[in-house]
């Protein structure tokens, strides 16, 4: 894995504002407070585990564990986007 490629998943996870989603404010409330609190969850502990995974990618000692890492961090990606686009259906 390049560099370039985990300053560019890097930079996805800043793009999201991550730290943003909590403070967002709405006039009407959800008509399911719960699932946005486990959604809201969902987003920021994927979040960190995938920053988490990036930050260990340049360590891996051998390209297996690298792809393994990758693999991982696409499937976090992926639970994420779904966990947003429910947000986004929520509101």
């Amino acid at each position: 894995m390049k560099e370039s490629e985990t300053n560019s998943y890097n930079r996805i996870i800043d793009a999201l504002g991550i730290d943003s989603i909590s403070m967002a404010e709405r006039f009407l409330p959800t008509e399911d407070p719960v699932m946005e609190s486990v959604l809201q969850w969902t987003v920021e502990r994927d979040a960190k585990d995938v920053r988490r995974l990036l930050e260990w990618l340049p360590e891996a000692r051998s390209s297996r564990e690298r792809k393994a890492l990758m693999e991982r961090v696409r499937s976090l990606l992926e639970e994420l986007e779904d966990a947003m686009n429910k947000l986004d259906e929520l509101h």
